[in-house]
């Protein structure tokens, strides 16, 4: 363990399945974070675009997180970052009102209609048939096509899962036969690119710490990153990666390593 400690400045958290599971906090993860911030620097990630930055950190704070604003890195707020460096605008939006909040906090032009130049897809629970029918028609303009993310669920507690943002992009990809063109969220490192511009470390100097393999632990690994995987499952077998049942586990170690 202590390997995974040498010139280590700042943790990256997973939110949902590793902090909370939807309104309940996981236990053990206050005192985790708290513990770190005494020596780290800490930021908290999520695929979530659905809610503003703002929401997120409201949410975090109640439950009794010390965070600031600036910690706070969603792959809405991350998306309009990308859509800004990119010079894309007049966008159709497939998304929540956190996510047009986000990019019109950015300066950027939504229109809704298939006469908008690209297309922007996040996780949207009043998807409908129109909505790809517009999304297709905008792709086969040659539209640029930004997917938030390709997730193909999100848990809600209870050993209950709902089909998350993957589910639009996929439809609107076999209609358009079009994949898309950007994926901001994770496994892709864009998020893990801000964090480094913001704190202005390197790629090793990050530790992600999440409960799915698929999508946080790939990310640290595309960044060349080092990873926590926060899981019971015993059949992930990784060398470059820790496994622990849970936060409290976590807190464990550290103490007698830091």
């Amino acid at each position: 363990m202590f390997e995974i400690l040498s010139n280590l400045k700042l943790f990256a958290f997973d939110l949902d399945g590793t902090l909370y599971l939807g309104e309940n906090i996981i236990e053990g993860a206050v005192d985790l974070v708290c513990f770190l911030k005494k020596k780290y620097s800490v930021v908290f990630f999520t695929n979530n675009s659905t809610r503003t930055r703002e929401e997120i950190h409201s949410k975090l704070k109640k439950m009794g997180f010390d965070c600031y604003l600036n910690e706070i890195f969603t792959s809405s707020y991350a998306t309009a970052k990308y859509l800004d460096e990119s010079n894309l605008d007049n966008v159709f939006v497939i998304g929540s009102d956190g996510l047009r909040s986000e990019i019109l906090g950015n300066g950027i032009c939504i229109v809704d209609n298939d006469s908008a130049e690209n297309l922007v897809v996040g996780l949207d629970f009043d998807f409908s048939y129109k909505k790809i029918e517009t999304a297709m028609s905008i792709l086969l303009n040659n539209g640029k096509f930004i997917a938030c993310n390709e997730d193909r669920f999100f848990p809600i507690g209870g050993n209950r899962y709902m089909p998350a943002c993957g589910a639009m992009v996929g439809a609107i990809a076999v209609a358009s036969n079009r994949d898309s063109d950007f994926i901001v969220g994770k496994p892709n490192t864009y998020i893990l690119s801000k964090i480094e511009e913001e704190y202005e470390i390197e790629h090793h100097e990050i530790l992600v710490v999440g409960d799915s393999y698929e999508s946080d632990i790939m990310m640290a690994k595309n960044n060349n990153s080092k990873a926590i995987l926060v899981n019971s499952n015993k059949n992930v077998v990784d060398e470059n990666v820790f496994v622990m049942d849970n936060p409290n586990k976590i807190l464990r170690y550290f103490k007698e390593y830091i």
